[in-house]
């Protein structure tokens, strides 16, 4: 099943409804919450912890959850020690204080060559730059030689966005609790290190701004026994140019192993000698760009985009038509070229798949935008498409009100034409008549899996090409 993901508020909503919708004291969860930090520190690095532990506590619930923790290793007979930033703890965190305090846990001044630092400095409500005493004291932390843990998120990190605000202190083991948070899946997650999930008791379902897409949640078609090519979708690619003809190969090898019955390429002239690469059971139609997306529109869907451009402006029929295609109820993936800063929302079947830089031309807004709120742009996209990929280490798939994360993926993708294979994948996987917004998640799920498949093998050396041949390993898994 999926796996909720949640923002600040909407935990301290779940919070919440825990404390005053059951009654159950707000100390018993960072009880519970501060055991979970003890046992995967000592679990992890049992050796580090016999040099010792430093526990650097905030005023807040963070602050407390340290404090719990420090008790629970004092118990499990690891040498502890807490560098209190601030004493200003009142509430559960008070008592937790107290507690560790009466346990006889020594109060220091800074660290003293421990094998692990606990960060519980800010928890989730950070909004503001870190500043002061505890920007020195981040600084001062992540310059030592010991294992981090982050008590819920790395403190400087913005729960919702994964922006650094000011400073941040880089963990190697984030212990979160009962949500995992928006900022694991933005580029602030680097800062995270492995990110352990502990249950405090938090109710399943409530509460969510997007899930985690697991395997157990897609199912790739399934093809009828008595299958016939007619049957399973016949997808037009539009792609290539002159100058990039190959985005064309790429985006038709995407496609065929998609498992769609027939594809159909529409190119221009000028990129047929450099076709040698197209697989032989792909047709090829030539004409110029407009004439290619009329023809578009008499198949089961298109995939359209890749290179179609060639480093220039499309010419202004084309653009009419790309636009009218955009529009229309034809079930189609926008990508590279085609998108643009459309002025009305897309037909009900509608894919676009842009990277942050086409993401920012569409939202007419900067890259940087876009990278610092990816959950904000992924949901702004999806009021111009039907369903929004946005690409990127944990790529999000959007519609309406629903945003999905894809957990799968690898920097072996990180090469020229992986997204061309991308597009060619989606774009087969509609013309067989799946869904958008299912087809998106499925397409973005194998192709992540197959770069860790090909990453499983060797970290470096793969081409788009080969990407595009692994396909069905990934498939298989569904």
């Amino acid at each position: 099943m999926s796996v909720p993901v949640s923002t600040a508020e909407q935990c301290r909503a779940l919070d919440a409804g825990v404390i005053d919708g059951l009654g159950v004291p707000g100390i018993a969860l960072m009880e519970v919450a501060s055991r979970g930090v003890a046992r995967a520190l000592l679990h992890e690095w049992p050796d580090a912890a016999e040099r010792g532990v430093l526990v650097v506590a905030g005023g807040g619930n963070n602050g407390g959850d340290g404090y719990g923790c420090a008790r629970w290793l004092t118990n499990a007979g690891v040498p502890v020690r807490i560098w209190a930033l601030t004493d200003a703890s009142g509430g559960d965190a008070g008592i937790m204080r107290a507690a560790a305090l009466k346990a006889g846990i020594p109060l220091v001044d800074g660290p003293g060559g421990e094998g692990i630092v606990v960060d519980a400095v800010f928890g989730t409500g950070l909004a503001r730059d870190v500043g002061g005493r505890y920007a020195d004291a981040l600084a001062r932390l992540a310059a030592l030689d010991a294992k981090v843990v982050a008590v819920d998120l790395p403190s400087g990190l913005h729960a919702d966005t994964g922006r650094v605000l000011g400073t941040v202190l880089p963990a190697d083991l984030t212990v979160t609790f009962g949500r995992l948070k928006q900022a694991f899946f933005t580029p602030g997650a680097e800062t995270c290190g492995r990110v352990e999930l502990v249950d405090i008791g938090v109710h399943a379902s409530d509460h969510a701004s997007a899930h985690l897409t697991t395997a157990d949640d897609l199912a790739w078609p399934e093809r009828p026994e008595r299958s016939f090519k007619t049957r399973l979708g016949h997808l037009a690619v539009v792609a290539g140019s002159e100058a990039m003809a190959g985005a064309a190969v790429l985006a038709c090898l995407g496609a065929v192993r998609s498992g769609v019955g027939l594809v159909t390429l529409l190119t221009v002239p000028e990129a047929l000698p450099r076709l040698a690469g197209l697989p032989a059971s792909v047709m090829v139609r030539t004409g110029t760009l407009a004439e290619s997306l009329e023809r578009a529109q008499g198949y089961d869907a298109v995939a359209v985009g890749p290179g179609i451009g060639g480093g220039k402006p499309l010419p202004d029929e084309a653009h009419a038509i790309l636009r009218e295609l955009w529009e229309s109820d034809m079930p189609a993936v926008f990508d590279a070229d085609a998108l643009g800063p459309w002025p009305r929302a897309s037909g009900p079947s509608v894919v676009c798949t842009p990277h942050p830089g086409e993401a920012a031309r569409m939202l007419g807004i900067a890259t940087g935008e876009v990278q610092a709120d990816r959950f904000g742009a992924a949901r702004r996209l999806a009021g111009l498409a039907s369903t929004a990929l946005l690409k990127g280490r944990h790529t999000l798939v959007a519609h309406e009100r629903d945003v999905f994360v894809n957990p799968t993926g690898s920097p072996v993708l990180a090469t020229a034409g992986s997204g061309d294979v991308l597009t060619g994948l989606l774009g087969g996987l509609l013309a067989r008549g799946v869904a958008p917004v299912e087809a998106a998640r499925l397409a973005a799920w194998v192709h992540g899996r197959t770069g860790e498949i090909l990453g499983e093998a060797r970290a470096e050396g793969w081409i788009a090409d080969e990407i595009a041949d692994a396909l069905p390993e990934a498939i298989a898994e569904l």
